[in-house]
């Protein structure tokens, strides 16, 4: 009964909810904007198949269907199939539809999709930021590499980090990013030793500068059902010994608890002033970063919370989303120039394992995945393949330049060869979860 629970409870319920979010938002831009522009909406249905659920409004038929990994609005005048999905084809309307719009209100129509998803992936942010904080690293005292340049000038392990370049850190995050700001280039560091502060310059080469931050073994987030839960840990526990060896950093933890997955070792922590100790069985994973399997027990490293101004979540809003556009399209470039292995594409059971992972790991990372998401759907359905919205968007383009339209036949023949695409596309990512 319990498994049973589990699977509703951290997979059903959120895998649904990630699909019904980004799908209501992207076909909701769809409508609105027909809407905008008079263009009348027969359907507007989320999923695919016989309808499950549905409720006439106005000229439109509002669907929820029995196959959720999708969605359309159907359009009049659509009479070669779906705007923005596979569905039942209709007889031709005489009523002045999509087809019958200007091209640039049909390509806004269209574009409204996507920019929704966008949009809403934004929005999304700013609440996660607004509800749970800035996550930040708090810890500036410095593990200093012998021989790196800061040993050389002059920095030690144990020293704190007061201020670099002029600006007081608060956080180590904070020096990080003055680090990638000033890449190569020299700055002075306030840095307290014993006590004592002093001033020093340092030229920041990210690869030979030899400083890391020393944090502490204690735990923050704890994965529900991993090891580290099922052993007793809750967050704000501190890690003494791991098989006798004495822990003092969170840097010796991971490295001894990489190095061994799937073994069972003796871990020692405080628990509200307790001392407890339990065998552990380290959980394997293929780590893609060193093309290898390490051990994981499933927590993470402690954190601080850093509470923002209402202009300040919108700003970081907007940053975030703009990174995340630019990250996903790159991740796109480097599989089209074969740097990262097509194996690396997943489809509807990888999305549902990452859901299951990020309710595992609490509502933050749950809402952090429905972003990636948006993200993703958004930016995949501006490919300018045919079904897609950015196909559409090119033959409406085509139209314009040629100033005529294409016939009902050559359209069809143009739909067909892009559901054919997509569903080659499905074939291939399913095969790669199944055998991932």
């Amino acid at each position: 009964m319990s498994s049973i629970v589990n699977f509703i409870v951290y997979l059903a319920i959120p895998f649904l909810f990630l699909l019904a979010f980004c799908i209501t938002i992207h076909e909701l831009g769809h409508f609105l904007t027909a809407k905008l522009f008079h263009i009348p909406v027969e359907k507007f249905s989320i999923g695919y198949g016989p309808p499950l659920l549905r409720k006439q409004i106005g000229e439109t038929d509002f669907r929820i269907a029995y196959f959720p990994l999708g969605g359309y609005v159907k359009m009049a005048g659509d009479d070669e199939g779906n705007i923005t999905g596979a569905g039942e084809p209709e007889p031709t309307t005489e009523q002045p539809g999509f087809y019958d719009a200007p091209v640039h209100r049909r390509i806004l129509v269209v574009f409204a999709g996507p920019l929704f998803n966008i949009v809403s992936a934004m929005f999304v942010l700013m609440i996660t930021f607004a509800l749970f904080g800035l996550s930040v690293d708090p810890y500036t005292r410095i593990d200093v590499e012998t021989g790196g340049y800061a040993d050389r000038a002059g920095l030690m392990t144990g020293d704190s980090m007061l201020s670099a370049n002029g600006k007081q850190l608060m956080y180590w995050d904070e020096f990080l990013e003055i680090l990638i700001d000033n890449a190569e280039k020299e700055i002075q560091v306030s840095v307290m030793r014993e006590g004592a502060t002093f001033d020093t310059r340092i030229v920041l080469h990210p690869d030979s500068l030899g400083i890391t931050n020393i944090v502490p073994p204690v735990l923050a987030n704890i994965k529900h059902d991993g090891p580290a839960d099922r052993a007793g840990m809750i967050q704000g526990d501190t890690v003494l010994s791991i098989d006798g060896d004495t822990i003092t950093t969170w840097a010796q933890m991971y490295d001894i608890v990489s190095a061994h997955p799937g073994t069972e070792m003796t871990f020692r922590w405080v628990h509200d002033g307790t001392i407890k100790s339990a065998l552990i069985t380290t959980r394997p994973q293929y780590d893609p970063m060193v093309e290898d399997t390490v051990g994981k027990i499933d927590v993470m490293k402690p954190h601080a919370r850093v509470f923002l101004s209402p202009l300040e979540t919108v700003v970081l809003g907007v940053q975030r989303t703009g990174e995340g556009i630019y990250g996903t399209l790159n991740i796109f470039y480097q599989l089209t120039i074969g740097r990262i292995s097509r194996r690396a594409l997943g489809g509807p059971i990888a999305i549902a394992q990452l859901t299951a992972e990020s309710v595992a790991w609490g509502p933050e990372f749950l809402l952090g995945l429905l972003v990636a998401i948006s993200v993703n759907l958004g930016l995949i359905n501006l490919f300018p393949i045919p079904a897609l919205d950015g196909g559409h968007i090119l033959i409406a383009l085509i139209e314009g330049v040629r100033r005529k339209r294409f016939s009902r036949r050559t359209r069809l023949i143009i739909q067909q060869i892009g559901y054919a695409f997509i569903l080659f596309l499905i074939i291939f990512v399913t095969f790669n979860d199944l055998t991932r």
